[in-house]
């Protein structure tokens, strides 16, 4: 039998830091495991590495849709916000949170192909779809699935894309986001308060030549790379 148990890194209610829903407060359930590892964001692959690298999967609780339910009910109502790690690796299992609680958040890599039809509910939730650019490390075959992507886009409107940047990418965007009409944000690279205000205004100077949105990332330039927040 397979289990329904699914992998939590951590739960923990906190201020959403960037994109659509940028400053609501917001409960954080974070899985463990990821199909994709970042390389070049940094020396640990991405800012959640704890989320994403296999050596910490001792410290994740196998947890079940009744445990969330109860650990989700301590603070609803209020957003809910599904990361990881890459929950859409979990998409079946988690679809009861998603049918009994409203103001979800899924934020994605995008790669993986929702079953819209089977699973209907997911039509109204908000995918934050941080496709992976090429500072990534990630080969393109790997890190873009134009399909999932438009699949995603016709399916779930309240849907935006959020792009981390530290260069000129704008065709790297043009290319994911063609013939798609979603909101585009673009945020500063940066696991470091340091690191992030170096690449800030660059950032929102790109923003303003090519009509996207800026984010900050509230949590990376409070708190740098602290767990939790």
């Amino acid at each position: 039998m397979i289990s329904k148990s699914i992998p939590i890194s951590e739960i923990f209610y906190s201020i959403q830091g960037e994109g659509k829903y940028s400053g609501h407060p917001s409960l954080f359930i974070r899985v463990g495991g990821c199909n994709l590892t970042c390389p070049g964001f940094s020396s640990h692959g991405c800012d959640s590495f704890y989320a994403v690298d296999k050596k910490y999967k001792s410290s994740w609780n196998m947890m079940s849709i009744n445990e969330l339910t109860q650990e989700i009910e301590k603070h609803y109502p209020c957003d809910i916000v599904l990361t990881g790690g890459e929950p859409t690796l979990y998409y079946q299992k988690l679809y009861p949170i998603i049918e009994k609680f409203g103001n979800i958040t899924i934020e994605t890599n995008s790669t993986i192909d929702i079953d819209f039809d089977k699973y209907p509910t997911f039509k109204d939730v908000t995918f934050a779809m941080s496709v992976k650019l090429s500072n990534s490390g990630e080969k393109y075959s790997k890190r873009v699935n134009k399909k999932a992507i438009k699949n995603i886009a016709n399916n779930a409107k309240k849907s935006f894309f959020k792009f981390v940047i530290n260069s000129d990418v704008h065709l790297e965007i043009e290319d994911i986001t063609k013939e798609i009409n979603l909101p585009i944000y673009c945020m500063p690279l940066g696991e470091t308060k340091e690191e992030l205000e170096k690449n800030a205004i660059f950032t929102f100077e790109f923003c303003l030549k090519h009509n996207y949105f800026y984010s900050d990332r509230i949590h990376i330039r409070l708190f740098s790379k602290k767990r939790g927040v």
